[in-house]
This record gives structure tokens, sequence and C-alpha cells, in this order.
């Protein structure tokens, strides 16, 4: 299963059993060089690391040995930054080599507090192995011997690892997704939809598409895609939906898997690019979570356009353009507002009045997606 949901919280697969295990593998393969004629003893850090230490205790070529602490610093998602020992420490450490065994190391107090009582107990050394390692968390001057794998500062479960005491006995390794919020949004020139994108990017951290960008950096860059689109440019010809859906996939996947969310501007215009966009984001396992439309009179319109003429001295700011580009925008999107209606997530922005109040009604609308 690619995506799996656990109580509240929907995860997916980050690291294959497969990959894990072959890692696992390689650490022990180090391990047994480095630690041979030592007898190390294991600390295996319980409950997280009872799986990756069952496993490499199985891949050690040498005689070692292994025993089990518990401590308890998670609550949900999120480390109470307090270490509460559970099952202390009963060997004789005298004269051994220790290796602590844990599954994670974030803030890295817990392995600093093992260490403080271990450090007591007159070992030989005290080296650390942990399968995952989150080095943007470590607050603590800490040296990691053996990491398996360094990762993200993402929620993770799986392989031991658990979310409320569930889920530890997945074979994958599975990293939480965030909530993404893919907003389509739509305004007739003069709406206000640049500036409350904007403002939505500066507050959510979204990612902003906007077609005519995309495409002429796709074009200045020189990239395959671009020049195709510049082909059909250069003959007078539109950009074909599916070219043009090509090159908003590759700028959406620069986003990376767990992007906070984009806003699509200028895109889609028509239901058969809308059903596109749909299939692309399907695709990856995403979705268009709500389509806003700025609504604002006609004559208002206007009057900020022809304004906006006067200050930037744009020529297509004149009466008569705009009210083409008015007809035009009307008999594209107004067929597109209905499937989206249909599609159960089209929200109707009033867009006549405050700035403050019109971004306050479009913030209500996406802190419930």
């Amino acid at each position: 299963m690619d995506r799996i949901t656990i109580k509240d919280k929907t995860f997916r697969v980050s690291k294959s059993e497969a990959e894990i295990k072959q890692r696992v593998r390689e650490l022990a393969q180090q391990m047994s060089r480095e630690l041979e004629g030592k007898n190390p003893l294991f600390l295996a850090v319980l409950n997280g690391a009872f799986i990756f230490a069952a496993d490499l205790m199985r891949e050690m070529t040498i005689p070692c040995e292994i025993s089990f602490v518990k401590l308890a610093s998670y609550q949900g998602t999120t480390s109470t930054g307090t270490i509460h020992e559970v099952i202390g420490i009963n060997e004789d450490l005298t004269g051994r080599t220790v290796v602590i065994v844990e599954d994670i190391v974030e803030s890295g107090l817990t392995i600093r507090r093992m260490m403080e009582q271990i450090g007591t107990r007159n070992p030989a050394s005290v080296q650390v192995c942990t399968l995952f390692f989150k080095p943007e968390r470590l607050t603590e001057d800490l040296k990691l011997d053996y990491v398996a794998f360094e990762i993200p500062n993402d929620f993770i479960l799986g392989y031991g690892l658990d979310y409320d005491q569930q889920g530890r006995g997945l074979k994958d390794l599975y990293t939480l997704v965030k909530n993404m919020r893919n907003i389509v949004i739509f305004g007739a020139p003069g709406s206000g939809k640049g500036t409350q994108s904007d403002k939505l990017i500066e507050k959510y951290g979204l990612n902003h598409i906007s077609t005519g960008d995309v495409l002429r950096a796709e074009i200045k860059k020189g990239s395959e895609l671009g020049k195709t689109a510049q082909q059909f440019i250069d003959n007078g010809q539109l950009i074909p939906d599916d070219l043009m859906v090509s090159i908003l996939a590759s700028v959406y996947d620069g986003f990376g898997k767990d992007h906070a969310g984009v806003i699509f501007d200028g895109f889609p215009r028509t239901i058969p690019q809308a059903e596109a966009l749909k299939a692309m984001l399907a695709e990856r396992g995403h979705e268009v979570a709500a389509m806003i439309e700025l609504d604002v009179p006609e004559d208002e319109l206007m009057k900020r356009l022809l304004l906006r003429g006067q200050q930037s001295g744009r020529a297509d700011d004149n009466e008569e353009t705009i009210k083409k580009r008015l007809v035009v925008y009307h008999s594209q999107t107004q067929p597109l507002i209905e499937w989206y209606k249909q599609e159960g997530i089209h929200h109707h922005i009033d867009g006549l009045g405050k700035l403050d109040r019109i971004f306050g009604d479009i913030c209500a609308v996406v802190d419930n997606i």
C-alpha cells in the first residue's frame, strides 16, 4: 500500500522494506568489522528500536549481546521534550563496549540522558547506532557512530515506529502526508486575484503556478517542452492542452511530494483542461481542494482596469479591449464554474469591498480544506 490512514492521519511510503533491510545489512557488516573481538553489548531503546535491533543482531557476524531500556518522549506526533525512564540499565557495564541502538535520533535528548547514565558505569566505550537521524532537529552535541539513514524533519512510522502506538508492525517506512491545499483561483481581469494570491502564498506557504509565467520561463530556459511550445507560438497556434498540462506537471513536480499546495492561476480555462488537471493530480495522489471564484461586477472591473491603464500605461487597458476580454472570460469560465460546482469544490467570494474582508472570506474557505 502506497498510502495508509491511521486514526486521523494519512501516511505515504517513503522507504521500502527491501531498502531498509539492505541498509541494515550494510550497517551490520560495518559494525562487525569495526567491533570484532570486543563482544559489544547492544542497548536497544524501546519501544521503537526493537525491530531494528532484532534485524541488526541477526545480520551481525561477531559475538554480541543485547539488552533493552525503555524511555518515553513522544505523545502523538510531537516530542514532549522530557525523557522518562521506565526500564533502567541492569547489566554490569564495567569495561564493556556499549552500543546504544535507537530507531531515530532527533533532538538527541534521549541519547544524552542514556550516555550520562552509562558513563557512571565505567564502560570501555559508548557508541551510538541509529536507524534514522534528523540532522535538522539535533540540539545536543553528539557523535553518532552508525547512521543508516539521514531523513528530513517529517513525522514517520512503520518498522517499529508508531503514531499513538499504532503502525509499529508496518514493514515499510511511512511519512506523514501534510495537509495539501491545491487551489484553482478564478477571477476576471481586475478582480484582484493576483493580490489575493500573493496574500495566500504569504500566509499559507503555498506555491504559485501562473500559466503565462510558467510558459515564458520554459521557453526562456530552452527546455524541450518550452521549445515545443515555441513552435506552436511561432506558427500562430494555441498551445495544445496536453502540452500545457505536461508543462504544468513538470513545474508541479518540482515542488516535491508533500508541498503545502499550489495556487493555479490562469488554468484551467475550459472543461477539458479542468479534466486534464484533475487527472494529472490524481496520478500523484493529489487533487484540487477548492475552486475560489472572485466575483466583481463588470462596472467595477472596468473602473479598476481603466485606472490601472492610466497608472501603468498598459496599451490593452482601454475600454474597447477590456470589454472584449471580459466577454471572453465570461464565455469561457461560466461552463467551468458549473463543472466545479458539480465537483463540489466551488466557492463564491464577493470580490467587491475592502481587501482585508475579501481575504478573510478566502481564508475561511482555505482553513476548512
